[in-house]
């Protein structure tokens, strides 16, 4: 581990992490875990942690059990040792442990949860439930052998029992035969053998085997001769027992062994997925979030917080880092907090990219670097014989010696622990040999000379920590256009230190106040003052903006009134239009089928003036022939007179050409346009049969009154023998045309239909072919 991600305390954040992991592997795969330098595999694994928090946070942390990993096991399986009855326990416990995170991810589908991060583990985990049935089979969960794991062992077993129960019988017998040889009404066992408590003075003439005798003498154990026999046999039996238990042990060693790759798969994915879930577990205890990646060197932290400051004293800070200021100079008083803002941009920096969530808002920023250096704190060596000051300028010449673009570099103090003056000349002789690399740097200081250096380099922002004067509390947050005053004096007064040392040192301190740190300071309050007014003006901005969101709001309001108010209006002048034209229609044909009288042309007159017509209308009185242009009446359309058939005049309109009647027609100068009319209610077609139109206009129509008008048009066609009709349902919200196509699927006049084509009014329309 380099000396920054120490200094960064990096290795505390993963020790903290691998306390989640449920086997020693994952801990130290978590203990090595080191920062990825693409981009692409930083997001991959920051949504792969972020998706593993969302399940856990619905469904619970996935079922895994302690020190599952039994990788030692497939070793010797595939070596081919026969495992013992723990071992094969353990197996067991694994593979139950498989079964229950893979019926986990199944309840994550059947939930239709996003797992595609993870899903890669879930097509990874091989099935084992043959496996675990066929040791339940053999082996009961506390480790006993079954009788039925084998007819063998089945049968031993049997002969077993008869001969302990037969050895038992003997015993009982002789501790009632021979009572006054013994000491004690009792079974023992000695030496792993049934013995009876024989008196010292018949252990001679008592046949048997003595295993042993009492401290005192009194009482020899021994072994009757009665059951040597049958304790012989027992233990034949259970040396083929064990045999028969070996077997056994060997059939499921190999059955393991058949499928040990796979076994193998599952504890690989097994081992990612614990390491993701660690990684969860501690993002959901300190609140961690995803923030966004880049590799341009922007950094923006949004309340972000150090992870290992505790979560109820700790206050976030906000800080930015990008192309233009390159560098941030942090000045200001002592446990103001610099060093936490610097430790905080570089642990978090770290931690995003090894694919950890950070406590700060998803809304912050931070980027990839080759590198993250540091110089923090004090690390005097006595056996190095280092000073403060060379312990850091040995730190500082390794970082300079490695700069590179897309690095971070973080100065705690630089300059620091030698003469102020040779010490600020040092700093920015760094400073400036650093400026030309594409690199992002966080600078602390308490020289001033440091503080005119920022103001003079437009990469370099300068900055201050806030403080609270009257409590001596940090407030931890980042005054950015402004440096800060270390305030020892102001510090040191209220700490209580003497009066007289603080005048005194007061004199000094104005001795060495040049021209150039006044003006600084001075020009520092008016930017202060300057960031206070753009605040208000910000503040008043936003409310202005609110304002202006709540009348805009307000005119879409009264906009949508007044279109639904001209709506309305348009609605009823286009039915009073058409009643207007109908009636007018009307007294034109009657005007065209018989002569009048003057006082009927004058009454028809009269009418006219009534629907606001000046006169009856000219056309009416003119003679038709070929080459006239007309409007025809009963299609909406017009056309152009081609030819004069008896009484009837044939008519060429788009691609159709038929007979009318005279009364049908009304001469036009040019084509008229047929104004569209928004139908409020069906209204009966009264046109005899042979005046039939080819087209049915059912716009406005209601969805229930449709039907009825439909097919009374196309009985209507087909009695008057017309092969293609045209009905316009219009776009809408698609009621008419669904009512259309219900009636003209099951209608027995149709042949076929389709939408219009171009200049046919396209989906607006139905084509319909009759039979």
């Amino acid at each position: 581990m380099s000396y920054a991600m120490k200094a960064l305390e990096f290795d505390v954040v993963l020790a903290r992490i691998s306390k989640y992991a449920m086997c020693d592997t994952t801990r130290q795969n978590i203990l090595n875990l080191v920062p990825f330098t693409d981009l692409e595999t930083v997001n991959n694994e920051i949504l792969k942690t972020k998706q593993t928090l969302d399940l856990i946070a619905r469904m619970g942390a996935f079922p895994f059990i302690e020190d599952y990993d039994v990788h030692e096991l497939f070793n010797a399986i595939q070596i081919g040792q026969v495992l013992s009855v723990h071992d094969v326990l353990s197996m067991r416990l694994f593979m139950v442990m498989t079964r229950d995170i893979i019926q986990s991810f199944r309840e994550i589908i059947r939930n239709k949860m996003p797992f595609d991060k993870l899903q890669f583990v879930y097509e990874q985990l091989f099935p084992t439930d043959h496996l675990v049935s066929l040791i339940d089979s053999k082996i009961d969960p506390d480790g006993v052998v079954l009788d039925t794991a084998s007819e063998a062992l089945s049968q031993i077993r049997k002969q077993m029992r008869r001969l302990e129960q037969q050895r038992r019988e003997i015993l009982n017998s002789l501790l009632q035969k021979r009572a006054s040889q013994l000491n004690d009404q009792m079974i023992v066992m000695r030496n792993n053998r049934y013995c009876l408590p024989v008196k010292a003075d018949f252990k001679h003439s008592f046949k048997g085997i003595i295993h042993d005798e009492s401290s005192s003498g009194t009482t020899a154990f021994i072994e009757p001769i009665e059951t040597i026999e049958k304790t012989v046999e027992l233990e034949r039996l259970s040396f083929a027992e064990q045999q028969e238990i070996l077997k056994i042990l060997e059939e499921i060693s190999a059955s393991l062994k058949h499928d040990v790759e796979e076994l193998k798969g599952n504890l690989e994915a097994l081992l990612i997925l614990d390491l993701l879930q660690a990684k969860a577990k501690y993002a959901l205890d300190m609140d961690g979030y995803p923030v966004h990646m880049n590799n341009q060197g922007h950094i923006e932290l949004v309340d972000a917080r150090h992870p290992l400051i505790d979560p109820k004293v700790v206050v976030p800070i906000s800080l930015e880092l990008n192309k233009i200021k390159r560098t941030i100079l942090i000045s200001g008083p002592n446990t103001g907090g610099k060093t936490v803002a610097l430790k905080t941009t570089g642990l978090l920096t770290l931690m995003a990219q090894s694919g950890l969530l950070v406590p700060m808002k998803s809304t912050g920023h931070l980027s990839m670097f080759k590198g993250v250096y540091a110089d923090i704190g004090d690390e005097q060596s006595i056996l190095q014989s280092l000073s403060t000051f060379s312990s850091h300028m040995k730190r500082i010449k390794q970082i300079v010696d490695v700069a590179s673009d897309d690095i971070l570099i973080l100065f705690d103090e630089l300059g620091s622990g030698t003469d102020p003056q040779e010490g600020s000349a040092l700093a920015m002789g760094i400073l400036d040999y650093l400026e030309p690399y594409n690199l992002r740097m966080i600078v602390t200081t308490h020289y001033s000379e440091l503080k005119v250096y920022a103001y003079t380099h437009p990469h370099i922002a300068n900055a201050s920590v806030a403080f609270d004067n009257d409590t001596l509390k940090p407030l931890y947050r980042i005054n950015y256009g402004i440096s800060g005053a270390s305030n020892a004096l102001y510090i040191a007064k209220k700490l209580g230190l003497n009066d007289t040392v603080i005048d005194l040192a007061k004199g000094y301190s104005k001795l060495k106040e040049n021209d150039l740190t006044k003006s600084i300071k001075a020009f520092e309050e008016e930017s202060l003052n300057v960031k206070k007014k753009e605040q208000a003006l910000t503040e008043e901005l936003d409310r202005i903006q609110a304002l202006k969101a709540d009348y805009a709001k307000k005119i879409e309001i009264l906009e949508a009134e007044k279109d639904a108010i001209l709506a309305k209006t348009k609605a009823q002048a286009d039915k009073q239009m058409k009643a207007n034209l109908e009636k007018a229609q009307e007294l034109i044909e009657i005007l065209s089928m018989k002569d009048l009288k003057d006082h009927e042309i004058a009454q028809i007159k009269y009418e006219f003036k009534q629907l606001d017509f000046d006169d009856i209308p000219k056309e009416i009185i003119r003679d038709l022939k070929v080459g006239d242009h007309v409007f025809i009446k009963s299609y909406d359309q017009n056309g152009v007179i081609t030819q004069k058939v008896k009484n009837q005049f044939k008519v060429k309109f788009g691609v159709f050409e038929l007979l009318f009647d005279p009364k049908d027609l009304k001469p036009t100068e040019e084509p008229k346009i047929r104004p569209r009319v928004i139908r409020s209610k069906p209204v009966e077609s009264k046109l005899p049969s042979n005046d039939v139109k080819m087209e049915l206009d059912l716009r406005g129509y209601r969805f229930e009154d449709v039907k009825e008008e439909l097919e009374k048009f196309l009985d209507t066609a087909v009695l008057n023998h017309m092969r293609t009709v045209r009905i316009i349902h219009g776009f809408g919200t698609g009621a008419v045309r669904k009512a259309v196509y219900d009636v003209i699927k099951n209608s027995p006049y149709v042949s076929g239909y389709r939408y219009g084509g171009e200049g046919e009014g396209l989906q607006g329309v139905t084509i319909i072919t009759l039979k």
